[in-house]
């Protein structure tokens, strides 16, 4: 319970259910829920000093979203993916990601270069891979499409869980660091085909890691 209650953000004002939806994702991610584990209504309720309503509803809008799941008589737990839901999911992710730096490209700021390199920094920096996916949130927010930045919200939501099975290795960091600056650079030319290119390059880079550790840890799990 105290670790549920370490990890929100106090605010003075009402709480909604989305937030306590944000927040839950952000738990899972740090590994304060794991996959086949329960949440608990009341322990929500009690952290966010709120009823049930906003707590059951935040539960419905994640289980919409894939991330958490109802099984009776044991209540809501994370879910478990699978080796094939997390390819659909990335394959799905790099069809976007490489659309929404291709349209970036074209009406980036010299401004937003600068926010998209310090993001990277700090990516590198912490170690911490909220940051990988707040670059290319930013990417996305730059391209103005905000049909790109819906789908792409809710596919980061899908892949909540997977920093706290499957974390990313200390040797990808500075790799995915360098991956990142190319396409800050290809950015930064407006040269759409470029970017595009170089953002195709990190995916299906990240996606072959992911793939690998996904096999290993569910290898792992079947064996215990």
């Amino acid at each position: 319970m105290e670790e549920i209650r370490a990890a929100v953000q106090q605010k003075s004002e009402k709480v909604t259910a989305q937030q306590i939806a944000d927040n839950v994702v952000e738990m899972i991610q740090k590994k304060v829920f794991r996959p086949g584990e329960p949440i608990r209504e009341a322990e929500l309720c009690k952290a966010f000093h709120v009823s049930r309503t906003p707590v059951r509803e935040a539960l419905r809008l994640l289980q919409n979203n894939g991330v958490v799941k109802y099984i009776p008589h044991c209540g809501v737990q994370v879910v478990d993916m699978t080796e094939k839901e997390l390819h659909y999911i990335t394959d799905t992710r790099i069809a976007l990601e490489v659309l929404s730096t291709r349209e970036a490209a074209l009406c980036v700021t010299p401004e937003q270069i600068a926010e998209l390199r310090q993001i990277n920094d700090t990516f590198l920096k912490e170690q911490d891979t909220y940051y990988d996916a707040e670059f290319h949130m930013a990417i996305a927010r730059v391209s103005g499409n905000f049909c790109l930045l819906d789908f792409l919200h809710n596919l980061y939501i899908r892949q909540a869980i997977v920093p706290s099975t499957i974390p990313m290795q200390p040797q990808r960091f500075p790799c995915a660091h360098a991956e990142h600056e190319a396409i800050v650079q290809a950015l930064e030319l407006h040269d759409q085909e470029l970017a595009a290119k170089q953002a195709d390059i990190h995916f299906h880079i990240s996606q072959a890691n992911l793939q690998t550790k996904l096999r290993k840890y569910l290898e792992t799990k079947q064996q215990k």
